[in-house]
């Protein structure tokens, strides 16, 4: 008995077929629940901009200290104006005039998608920086922001 081996047309290749896999409910919440990238995928690419499943907890430190600094700054800004300053972003002010209620609000969800997106993109290059150099930046210009709001408080008291 002989075994025939159809021959195909060699112009097909394997890597042009559909993808055999499925995109499943089982697969969509095993994605979110077991994640396994930490950093690059092969280290043979000389490009770092990838994404990751997995941050590390210097990058979820620093996540949370830039929006507790947020709302420190909205508590000092609140405390300022009371005082007699005013705001300087104009957007920030608009929002002062609808509500203070507004005005927490568009500050925190506005930093929060900034972090979110700086964090999914840490490993990103911007203009020389990479996102987690970003991020430290952002805590410094907060950090330095908020003893300047104290440092006036303490000088208007």
């Amino acid at each position: 008995m002989r075994l025939y081996v159809e021959k195909t047309d060699t112009n097909h290749c394997r890597r042009e077929r559909s993808d055999r896999r499925q995109s499943t409910l089982r697969s969509f919440f095993y994605s979110m629940f077991m994640k396994r990238r930490h950093g690059q995928r092969r280290s043979d690419y000389g490009n770092d901009n990838t994404y990751v499943d997995i941050h590390g907890p210097q990058v979820t430190a620093a996540a949370i200290a830039i929006m507790i600094l947020c709302i420190l700054d909205a508590f000092f800004t609140l405390m300022l104006i009371e005082r007699g300053s005013s705001e300087l972003n104009p957007f920030m002010a608009w929002m002062l005039e609808i509500d203070t209620i507004w005005f927490y609000v568009s500050k925190y969800l506005i930093t929060a998608v900034c972090v979110l997106w700086v964090v999914m993109h840490r490993h990103f290059d911007f203009f020389g920086f990479k996102g987690r150099h970003i991020l430290v930046g952002a805590i410094a210009c907060y950090g330095s922001l908020i003893t300047y709001q104290v440092s006036m408080l303490a000088y208007i008291i």
